[in-house]
C-alpha cells in the first residue's frame, strides 16, 4: 500500500513538474526581418490584393531572399510574428487615414507576394519547409484538453492539446532538444480536422507559432503543408509524417511514398537546410 501511494506521489510529482520546451524571442527584430520586410513593402508597392508584383528578381537576388525568409522563421519567429504585426497596426493607422480608400497591401499579404516569387523559382514544399520554423521527429505520449477565451470574438473555444516527446530535431535546434516535452495546440474545425495519432507511435511534424511578443498563448501550432491540388480544399488536416519500423511514410509532399528514416535525414538537410 505504501509502496502504490510513494508511486502516486513520485508520478504526480513528475507530472507537475514537467519543463515545456518552446519557442522564445530574441531582443528586438534582427536586421534580415528588417531587411526581409523593406524588399517586401519595396516590391509591392503600387500593388493591390489582385496584382502580381512588376519587379523581377535576378537568380542571386532569390536566393538571397530567401535566405532571409529561412532565417525570419528558424531564427527568430515570434519577433518576427511581432514585426509584421506592428507594421500591420501602421497599416491599419493609414487605412483609417485615407477613409478606408488606400489600396495598399496589408503586411502579411506582402510577405506572401514575396513568399509567391520563391514558390515560382524553387516551387511550393521548398518555399513552405523554410518558412516552417521547426521539423520535429516526435513519440505521442497523449491527449488533453483546455479552454481559451478569445477577447476580439468574446467565445470560448476547446483547445486540443497534443503532448510529445521530441525523439530528433530536423529543423528548430536552437528551440528544442532531443527528450523535450512539447504540447502543440489546435482548435480544429470543419475546415481543418485534427491529425489521427497512435500513443507511443513516432512522427515527423511541422511546427510553428503563433506567438508574438505581447501573447501567451500558442506558442507552437502544426504548420500546414500544402502540395499544389490541397490549396483552397476544406476538411484537410495538417500534415504529418508516421514513422514506423525506422521508415518514414505518406511523404507524396515530399516527392516519394516511404523512405528509411536516416536517408530521409540526409535528404531533408540536402534539399532543405542549404541555409545553415
Amino acid at each position: 500500500m505504501k509502496k502504490n501511494i510513494l508511486k502516486i506521489m513520485c508520478f504526480i510529482f513528475f507530472i507537475s513538474n514537467i519543463s515545456y520546451a518552446q519557442f522564445f524571442a530574441d531582443s528586438g527584430a534582427s536586421d534580415y526581418i528588417v531587411e526581409f520586410m523593406k524588399i517586401a513593402n519595396e516590391t509591392t508597392q503600387n500593388m493591390n490584393e489582385y496584382s502580381n508584383p512588376k519587379c523581377v528578381f535576378t537568380n542571386e537576388e532569390l536566393e538571397h531572399i530567401a535566405k532571409l525568409y529561412y532565417k525570419c522563421y528558424d531564427e527568430n519567429p515570434v519577433c518576427f510574428n511581432d514585426y509584421v504585426s506592428e507594421e500591420h497596426k501602421k497599416w491599419e493607422q493609414i487605412m483609417k487615414d485615407n477613409h478606408y480608400k488606400s489600396d495598399e497591401l496589408r503586411p502579411w499579404m506582402k510577405v506572401y507576394a514575396l513568399r509567391n516569387q520563391l514558390i515560382k523559382k524553387y516551387g511550393m514544399s521548398f518555399a513552405e519547409v523554410i518558412g516552417t520554423s521547426a521539423f520535429l521527429r516526435c513519440k505521442f505520449i497523449e491527449l488533453t484538453f483546455s479552454r481559451y477565451h478569445s477577447v476580439d470574438l468574446n467565445s470560448d473555444f476547446r483547445v486540443h492539446n497534443f503532448i510529445f516527446v521530441i525523439e530528433d530535431v530536423m529543423k528548430g535546434n536552437k528551440f528544442f532538444s532531443i527528450r523535450d516535452t512539447i504540447p502543440i495546440l489546435m482548435i480544429p474545425n470543419s475546415e481543418s480536422p485534427t491529425p489521427d495519432f497512435i500513443t507511443g507511435n513516432s512522427y515527423l511534424i511541422p511546427a510553428n507559432t503563433l506567438l508574438g511578443l505581447q501573447d501567451d498563448s500558442f506558442n507552437i501550432i502544426f504548420n500546414h503543408l500544402n502540395n499544389s491540388d490541397d490549396v483552397g480544399k476544406m476538411g484537410i488536416s495538417p500534415k504529418v509524417f508516421p514513422i514506423q519500423n525506422e521508415i518514414i511514410k505518406n511523404c507524396d509532399y515530399f516527392g516519394f511514398s516511404e523512405m528509411n528514416w536516416n536517408k530521409f535525414k540526409v535528404y531533408f538537410k540536402e534539399k532543405y537546410l542549404i541555409f545553415d
